[in-house]
């Protein structure tokens, strides 16, 4: 049983660690172009996803939709991004980046990719490996949380 113990145990180190990490360089970032880490996130998935609403942008950062409400509205205070009805359903706000939002994420996918480039020489066999192995992670914590196990 111990052994198993360990095994656990040197799961969530290894996740903790990762995690940090990725943190670490979102804040170092984030800082060096004077937004939030939260903020620089929102910009990443608005490249990603234009268009979408609130709704969306909270379950893509997984976040309440009070949390990601007050994202926005600090972010289009900032001229970061802009909330403009949607055409055809008038009770839905559609987000998109302003200039100055689109000149940050540039700058900072410059500096992610910095950073981030050594992860390409990542054998590609590896990765898949890699993804398969988190995605049965996640398969399994998700089972957990929703049989309430965890």
């Amino acid at each position: 049983m111990e052994e198993k113990e360990k095994q656990l145990d040197d799961i969530l180190s290894s996740f903790r660690c990762i995690t940090h990490n990725f943190q670490q360089l979102l804040w170092k970032d984030a800082e060096e172009l004077n937004i939030t880490s939260t903020q620089l996130m929102v910009l990443r998935k608005l490249s990603l996803h234009p268009d979408i609403g609130i709704t969306e942008l909270a379950d893509l950062l997984h976040l309440g939709n009070s949390a990601a409400s007050g994202v926005v509205d600090r972010m289009v205070k900032a001229g970061l991004i802009t909330r403009e009805r949607s055409q055809s359903d008038r009770r839905i706000f559609k987000l998109a980046m302003t200039e100055k939002g689109k000149e940050i994420r540039l700058l900072s996918r410059q500096s992610l990719r910095r950073h981030l480039q050594p992860l390409a020489d990542i054998p590609a066999e590896d990765v898949q490996e890699l993804l398969r192995l988190h995605g049965e992670i996640i398969r399994i914590l998700e089972q957990g949380r929703d049989n309430k196990k965890l």
